[in-house]
């Protein structure tokens, strides 16, 4: 049976896949952000990570 990741493994693996900013800085802070969150699923913290994204390069 697999393991379940954390929330941080997901998110970590979202923004990977996403390649997003990947400073530590700019992790940190939005891990922090995602940590203090309810549950996500994989698709959610995606479509987050892509928002937090999208707001940056504007």
């Amino acid at each position: 049976m697999p393991t379940k990741k954390t929330q941080k493994e997901k998110f970590e693996e979202a923004a990977r896949e996403l390649k997003t900013d990947q400073s530590e800085e700019a992790f940190e802070a939005a891990v922090n952000k995602i940590a203090h969150a309810p549950k996500l699923t994989n698709d959610e913290i995606k479509d987050l990570v892509r928002r937090k994204s999208q707001k940056a390069t504007k």
